[in-house]
């Protein structure tokens, strides 16, 4: 555990929350300094709470915290950036709980990850700020994944270690990376992906998103490139994502 002081402050974004008894609530937030804490915030449910309103998920805040027996407890908390759009539009927000949840399952408590703090903080921001959430979505889970050390290979095969040549190749989660048709048969589950969709997946690992969004891809190559990305996370995660279900069902909805 990383050492803390007996009372603290720092920023924090709320990854997941639950209700405790009538007025508690259990928190999950992802801090720069900590990592990944569990917090209570005692009373927060109450309807005169003066932390409660800046606890929601995905919010972004200053905590002011005592350490506990078991629990940090929440003193108090500020917001340092509200996300308006984000809980008023059911897409954005739906969006940003994946990216949330995806930060809560795949960081270990108590572990300092600064630069997840600031690509989970910055990709939020864009969402709330009316960026194409596609977009967003997919350069976090590639960027999230080569920071904690599940960079894909996407420039030699993971079968045979040959230079990836412009064809159809297939990308496997379970493997970490791309097999070339040779070495197909290592997964039967490995999903087809274009020459376009490989492009751009490397464009997405050596790119910042700025670089990304200067391409569109066709709605078929953005498919392959979802199906690929969100694969690979729910295999590092090793569980299937509420979020991502309801993402999917919001999506499919006509």
């Amino acid at each position: 555990m990383t050492n803390r002081d007996r009372n603290y402050s720092t920023e924090a974004i709320v990854i997941d929350r639950r209700a405790y008894g009538e007025a508690d609530r259990i928190l999950i937030v992802f801090t720069p300094k900590y990592g990944r804490l569990d917090v209570i915030a005692k009373g927060a449910s109450k309807t005169k709470s003066r932390s409660g309103p800046y606890l929601d998920l995905c919010s972004w805040v200053t905590l002011e915290l005592a350490t506990g027996r078991d629990l940090d407890v929440v003193r108090s908390a500020t917001p340092v950036r509200a996300f308006p759009t984000l809980h008023t539009d059911l897409a954005r927000f739906c969006h940003a709980s994946y990216l949330v949840e995806l930060v809560k399952l795949i960081t270990q408590p108590d572990e300092p990850h600064r630069a997840v703090f600031e690509l989970l903080s910055r990709s939020l921001v864009l969402l709330d700020d009316g960026i194409d959430p596609w977009m967003v979505t997919r350069h976090f889970e590639m960027a999230l994944l080569n920071e904690l050390g599940y960079r894909p290979q996407l420039f030699k095969c993971v079968g045979c270690d040959d230079e990836i040549t412009a064809q159809t190749n297939a990308f496997s989660p379970v493997l970490g990376g791309l097999l070339c048709p040779e070495c197909r048969e290592l997964d039967p589950h490995a999903i087809p992906l274009s020459v376009n969709a490989q492009k751009y997946l490397r464009l997405l690992q050596r790119e910042g998103l700025a670089a990304v969004a200067r391409v569109n891809p066709s709605e078929a190559e953005r498919g392959e490139i979802q199906h690929a990305l969100e694969s690979y996370a729910r295999y590092v995660a090793d569980r299937d994502l509420r979020s991502l279900k309801a993402l999917h069902g919001l999506t499919s909805s006509p």
